[in-house]
């Protein structure tokens, strides 16, 4: 029997995401982002295994250039949101 899929979850990755916005957008390294917006994704409620794995994903699929752009943004576009929330459930065991 397949578990069907949790949309609390793909809001909590959404959510986590959008809120580290405000705290990395200011600059830093890819090393600094990567951990602040690991750091978010667990206080958003994300076991930390899954939230290291979604942003792992999010970060090797960007360069430098991509991510900087990204996090200059005020807002993630609908396209992120689903993004995060696509990489959220692949990051989940057995799904």
């Amino acid at each position: 029997m397949t578990r069907p899929r949790s949309r609390p979850r793909r809001h909590r990755v959404a959510v986590g995401a959008a809120v580290v916005f405000a705290l990395v957008a200011c600059g830093g390294s890819r090393d600094r982002a990567r951990g602040d917006l690991v750091d978010q994704l667990v206080e958003g409620g994300l076991p930390d295994e899954i939230a290291e794995c979604v942003v792992e994903a999010f970060f090797d699929a960007r360069d430098d250039d991509e991510l900087r752009e990204f996090f200059a943004r005020d807002d993630l576009t609908d396209a992120e949101r689903e993004e995060f929330a696509r990489l959220g459930e692949a990051c989940v065991p057995g799904t």
